[in-house]
């Protein structure tokens, strides 16, 4: 999004993964412990710190490759290591209008940016909603809308408001994918280039 809204610079890359990289993700998720559900969350949340870096260096390059062809920079350039897969294993699963917080390194180095790396095509529902105002209940508070697909990799900063759309049945799942809606999500660090230009003299 190019716009002087709070969800400028929000973007998606499509391709950015190579599939041995997905289904390394796919292989590993059943292996975590599901975390207990809070307050009327209606997703399963199971949680990996990437200590080996294997996830990270594949996003880092996915983030290299996806600015390759026009030259442009994307504002971040580091996944924090760590990050939570996201199960909504019931149809009519969502969530509301918020905002994500941001997360703080060990260095001090605070994250700007959220990233969702879906794992499965969801063609009928299962948006994320990028908002103007925490509100959807009128067409102007939409920015974007976009629609879970295998691999793909959306980008928006913390401050945007977003909610995630209720789920539906979904027949076009791969067969190895078990739940409507499944995907990666963390937090990215602004590049270090960036850092320092905003950094107080």
């Amino acid at each position: 999004l190019d716009s002087p809204l709070v969800g400028a610079g929000s973007c998606f890359v499509d391709g950015a993964f190579s599939e041995s990289f997905l289904e390394r993700l796919e292989q590993l998720f059943p292996q975590l412990p599901v975390a207990a559900r809070q307050k009327e969350c209606t997703s399963d949340r199971s949680y990996y710190c990437d200590s080996e870096g294997w996830v990270q260096e594949a996003f880092a390059h996915g983030l290299r490759e996806a600015c390759a062809g026009d030259g442009s920079r994307p504002p971040v350039d580091t996944a924090m290591a760590h990050m939570r897969f996201l199960r909504y294993s019931e149809v009519g699963g969502g969530l509301p209008p918020h905002v994500d917080l941001a997360r703080t390194e060990a260095s001090g180095r605070r994250s700007s940016h959220t990233f969702i790396l879906y794992l499965a095509d969801c063609n009928s529902g299962g948006e994320t909603v990028l908002l103007s105002r925490m509100e959807d209940s009128k067409a102007d508070a939409v920015l974007a809308c976009v629609q879970p697909r295998r691999g793909r990799l959306l980008l928006f900063p913390h401050l945007c408001p977003h909610l995630a759309r209720p789920t539906r049945l979904c027949p076009t799942l791969r067969p190895t994918i078990e739940v409507p809606k499944l995907l990666l999500r963390g937090e990215l660090l602004l590049s270090t280039c960036r850092s320092s230009l905003l950094a107080p003299r």
